[in-house]
């Protein structure tokens, strides 16, 4: 029921500046974190991730998600920079678009899993741009049904 870590996200028209959230997410990055789901209680999630942008400026982003007690799985992301700091995309496992904002070092995304909940997420990019916070609250009818709260680290 979780959707782990993201760790991949948006991008610029044009070569990310190095200094940019989108930047830190070009190359590979992995991410820990646990998820505090309801009636199910605590679990460890991990990912491994690659990002590259492609000729339209689009960021695309493969992610392996291991979740304790679960098999592995497969994630790709597209996500586009839009004008005023919006982002849109697709989640290979989300329901309809993703959407959201960039301010700052902050990046805002919103998104339906395919499993049911509604997901928000806030990407914090921390100081010297080697690390994000990553932190996801699930919603079911209105209810609080789950959070992740995780770090993302670069490794390139």
């Amino acid at each position: 029921m979780i959707i782990s870590a993201l760790s991949g996200l948006l991008l610029l028209a044009s070569s990310p500046a190095p200094d940019s959230p989108e930047h830190f997410f070009v190359g590979r990055t992995e991410g820990v974190g646990v998820a505090q789901v309801i009636m199910s209680g605590r679990h460890g999630v991990r990912d491994r991730s690659t990002g590259r942008i492609d000729a339209a400026g689009n960021l695309i982003f493969e992610q392996v998600v291991e979740e304790d007690g679960k098999p592995a799985r497969r994630r790709s992301w597209r996500l586009t920079r839009l004008p005023g700091n919006r982002i849109t995309g697709t989640i290979s496992d989300a329901k309809g678009p993703v959407t959201g904002t960039v301010a700052g070092n902050v990046i805002h995304l919103r998104y339906r899993s395919v499993k049911g909940p509604s997901v928000q997420q806030w990407i914090t990019l921390q100081p010297g741009g080697r690390t994000a916070t990553n932190r996801m609250v699930f919603r079911h009818l209105g209810m609080r049904v789950g959070t992740l709260q995780g770090t993302i680290r670069r490794l390139d």
